[in-house]
């Protein structure tokens, strides 16, 4: 009979978790409480945190080769459909902070600068208020890398918005627009006219417009004839709808069932002799009886994605003083897991005020910050009998998209 598997989350992690375990022929259901961690990306697909690549580049006094992915993660990333994961060399984004900073790989939307030498890249201007395309261009054109491949990015006239409500309406809703083939084509000849205009180039950078269900950037790459590509975003990206599209796309494909809810707690149950032994039992909101799988897989995301939540004794305290001493973070489900960070699990701090964030929560030289390490202390991916954790709530692991990959990879293969 088939293992049943229980996976909470679904971002990357929880994605990858539960391919993995179909593909070992297990019955999988996916659980989501809505919006996490993946769908706040930009479109960045790091395997290391991108500041220690360029921190290690600047000692070794070279670019660094791209790290090797192992075969199952660029299975995972060719069904996705969504990435550009290169075997040799890693990507380089723009960012639109003015930066230019290595990736290992890319939301296909987002334009590569890494094979550009010798070459314009012209930035369009628009009248959005995040949008500054002379700011933009200059700062690029100071970066080093731009410096080192003799890449210069050119601010041009381009009347890429069609109509008077696109200077304010979010990213999100402008990328949709360009689903739609018409507006696409009609987008094309604005950037064909931008280039006669200009006497040609090697590349053309816009905003984070160029699609929400699918990236749109190739096939306008492709019909102009020079790399079209958006500027990577912080937080907040149409790069986190393209990832809905294609995780639904790719769920309904394996054959693994989704559901939106919210659990609230994980708990083993023995059941009596002659049945299957220990069970894992999910209390899902709203629902009258627990289900129950022969495992558990939490993808719930770290800090940043609500599967951790701080929660420093104070928060309880009456008028004068916290009730009792408490570690100052905790899982956003009840569960039979143990807190830590890169150092160990957990203790009670012994301020009602929690830890100093001020000192413990930022990174420092190569010190990681606890805001970027707390969660589920795991022996491999195994948190307690019949649970596992991948991605970002598992503690001390890098909080990158690849990361995510191989930890949710490894929970769906040992569920």
């Amino acid at each position: 009979m088939a293992r049943s598997i229980v996976v909470i989350g679904a971002g990357v992690a929880g994605l990858a978790a539960a391919w993995s375990a179909r593909r070992r022929g297990a019955q999988v259901a996916v659980i989501s409480a809505g919006v996490g961690e993946t769908a706040l990306a930009g479109g960045a697909v790091d395997d290391v945190p991108w500041d220690q690549l360029e921190r290690a580049a600047r000692l070794l006094g070279g670019e660094l080769p791209a790290g090797e992915l192992a075969p199952a993660a660029r299975l995972f990333a060719a069904e996705l459909g969504l990435w550009d994961v290169p075997q040799a060399a890693a990507a380089r984004l723009a960012t639109v902070a003015g930066r230019i900073r290595p990736a290992r790989g890319r939301d296909r939307a987002l334009l590569d600068l890494g094979p550009l030498r010798r070459t314009r890249v012209l930035v369009p201007r628009a009248p959005r208020g995040a949008w500054d395309a002379d700011a933009l261009a200059e700062s690029l054109a100071d970066e080093p890398f731009a410096r080192a491949r003799g890449l210069r990015f050119l601010p041009v006239d381009a009347p890429i918005l069609r109509f008077d409500d696109e200077r304010r309406i979010p990213d999100g809703d402008l990328a949709a627009r360009h689903d739609d083939p018409a507006r696409l084509s009609w987008l094309l000849e604005r950037l064909r006219e931008a280039l006669e205009g200009a006497g040609g180039a090697g590349a053309i950078l816009l905003g984070p417009w160029l699609g929400a269900r699918a990236p749109r950037a190739e096939a306008l790459s492709a019909r102009l004839g020079v790399p079209v590509g958006e500027a990577l975003v912080g937080a907040g990206s149409p790069a986190g709808l393209r990832f809905e599209a294609a995780r639904d796309a790719l769920l309904a494909a394996i054959g693994a069932t989704q559901r939106h809810g919210r659990v609230r707690a994980v708990g083993a149950r023995r059941d009596g002799p002659g049945d299957r032994g220990e069970r894992v039992s999910v209390h899902v909101e709203g629902d009258d009886a627990p289900l129950e799988a022969d495992a558990v897989i939490l993808a719930i995301g770290g800090l940043a994605g609500g599967g951790v939540v701080y929660a420093p004794p104070e928060r309880g305290a009456g008028h004068d003083l916290a009730a009792r001493g408490a570690a100052p973070f905790a899982l956003s489900i009840a569960a039979p897991v143990t807190l830590g960070d890169a150092r160990g699990a957990l203790g009670v701090v012994s301020s009602m005020q929690g830890p100093e964030l001020d000192v413990v929560a930022w990174p420092c030289g190569e010190r990681p910050g606890a805001l970027e390490t707390v969660g589920i202390r795991c022996e491999g991916v195994r948190a307690a009998p019949g649970i596992l954790a991948a991605g970002s709530v598992v503690a001390g692991r890098a909080r990158t998209v690849l990361d995510a990959v191989t930890t949710g990879l490894r929970a769906g293969a040992e569920a």
